[in-house]
C-alpha cells in the first residue's frame, strides 16, 4: 500500500495544481489569484519532491 501512494499523491497533487492555476486564471479578486498562485507553487515543489525522493530510492543513481 506504501508504494501505490508514492505514485497517487504525486498525481493528486498535479491535478490539485491544475485547478489551482485554472481558478487564479479566472479570479476576479487579486487575493484569489495570489492564493490559487501560492498553492499551484506548492504542489509543483511537492512533485519535485516526490521526484527526489524516487531517486533516493533508486540508490541515488541520478
Amino acid at each position: 500500500m506504501k508504494a501505490f501512494s508514492f505514485w497517487i499523491n504525486p498525481i493528486l497533487a498535479g491535478i490539485m495544481a491544475f485547478v489551482a492555476l485554472l481558478a487564479s486564471s479566472r479570479a476576479s479578486d487579486s487575493a484569489f489569484a495570489v492564493g490559487g498562485l501560492i498553492v499551484f507553487l506548492g504542489c509543483v515543489l511537492f512533485i519535485f519532491s516526490a521526484i527526489g525522493r524516487y531517486f533516493d530510492r533508486m540508490g541515488g543513481a541520478h
